[in-house]
């Protein structure tokens, strides 16, 4: 079955929520939320998060009517660092994994920063996640060197890399 990949709409609210949950449930150390916190979310609330603005656009991949695939695009607010965009909530569920569907959300993601004028995405995963970090490599992503960090939670340091694309 072809996959597209097109922005997310109002329509696909409830579709992105479950998904969502699915994603949370598979790897909750990869999301800031918990599983409770996004099942609380309203569907105007969810509306809000994945419609396109001029500052943010969730993409979807789609198999058939069902959505397989996620990733955002939000430029910084801030004007100093307004250039800038940050990838967030890349998810496939596991099923269409190694498909190439991670590879394309992306190349949508850069396509449309382009559009919106940024020069640079950002993004952060978990240190552990060598996957996805083979990934975002592999598409052109660079880890950012850490400069050593006092502001460790709890006595851990941070368990996350931010990796940046320089867009030409």
């Amino acid at each position: 079955m072809e996959t597209t990949i097109r922005p997310l709409h109002a329509d696909d609210a409830a579709a992105y929520a479950s998904l969502r949950l699915r994603a949370i449930d598979e790897a909750p150390e990869s999301f800031l939320s918990t599983r409770e916190e996004e099942a609380k979310r309203s569907i105007e609330e969810i509306e809000a998060r994945i419609c396109s603005t001029a500052n943010q656009v969730v993409f979807g991949a789609f198999a058939g009517e069902a959505l397989v695939a996620v990733v955002g695009l939000r430029r910084y607010p801030l004007r100093p660092v307004q250039q800038k965009g940050f990838l967030w909530g890349l998810f496939v569920a596991d099923t269409h994994r190694r498909s190439g569907i991670a590879r394309r959300l992306i190349a949508a993601v850069v396509d449309e920063a382009r559009t919106m004028g940024l020069t640079q995405i950002a993004l952060n995963t978990g240190v552990e996640n060598a996957r996805a970090i083979a990934l975002y490599q592999a598409v052109g992503f660079e880890p950012v060197e850490d400069e050593p960090d006092d502001d460790a939670f709890d006595g851990d340091a941070d368990r996350e890399v931010e990796m940046v694309l320089q867009l030409g």
